[in-house]
């Protein structure tokens, strides 16, 4: 059963952008008609923390986080099983979409080549239907940086999916509230950083939101 939560300012100041950014969207393309080509469902994962380990780093940048993507190909570890849940989405007919914030270049803690052969082999190794990115820093203000829903809208209107009928699996709040504001359920994978954050689910693993996804889609 879903959870209700009161919203809060910064979560209605989100909406609003995200109203405000799809008006601008429809102004410059012409409005998205919803078709039958709109019929796709999809489950958009978030990289680090969800289908990749994050790693964690006790006092990293001045103690303002505990918990980063890898640094080396060392760090990489992907969750256990995920390329069998990656089979199992696809057999039940969602797209399987990566929505994923990569700023950790432009902020000096990796090189690109690391960062790239990092990166390539998750993407190569999961097989997704579809990969989107940010790769700004909070400060830059891109409008397709989670919490906001701009990687969504822009996996729908690409892709034809149905926003409504489809997922937001991640494990934080930015993963949570861009979900929400581009129209989807959202599950959100426990960890210790993330106990404040409000979803539609909380799980202990990510086997535990494919499980609830396919037993939900037939109620879609």
């Amino acid at each position: 059963m879903a959870a209700y939560y009161p919203e809060s300012d910064s979560w209605q100041l989100i909406k609003e952008i995200a109203r405000l950014s799809r008006i601008i969207k429809e102004l410059e393309t012409g409005p998205r008609i919803k078709t039958i080509a709109h019929s796709r469902r999809a489950v958009f994962f978030d990289r680090d923390g969800t289908v990749i380990e994050s790693v964690h780093r006790p006092g990293f940048a001045g103690g303002t986080k505990e918990v980063t993507a890898p640094f080396t190909r060392d760090e990489l570890k992907f969750i256990p099983g995920m390329t069998r849940l990656m089979e199992r989405l696809t057999r039940e007919g969602f797209l399987r979409i990566m929505i994923t914030n990569q700023p950790d270049v432009a902020h000096g803690y990796l090189t690109e080549r690391v960062w790239s052969q990092i990166h390539s082999k998750v993407v190569d190794y999961l097989k997704f239907d579809g990969v989107y990115m940010c790769r700004h820093r909070g400060q830059d203000n891109c409008p397709r940086k989670k919490p906001l829903p701009g990687m969504p809208f822009d996996a729908s209107d690409n892709l034809g999916i149905d926003l409504p009928r489809s997922y937001m699996v991640g494990d934080t709040d930015a993963d949570m509230q861009a979900g929400k504001a581009a129209g989807c359920r959202v599950i959100l994978i426990d960890n210790f950083y993330n106990k404040g954050v409000e979803a539609d689910h909380r799980v202990l693993n990510i086997m535990e939101a494919v499980d609830i996804i396919i037993n939900g889609s037939g109620q879609a």
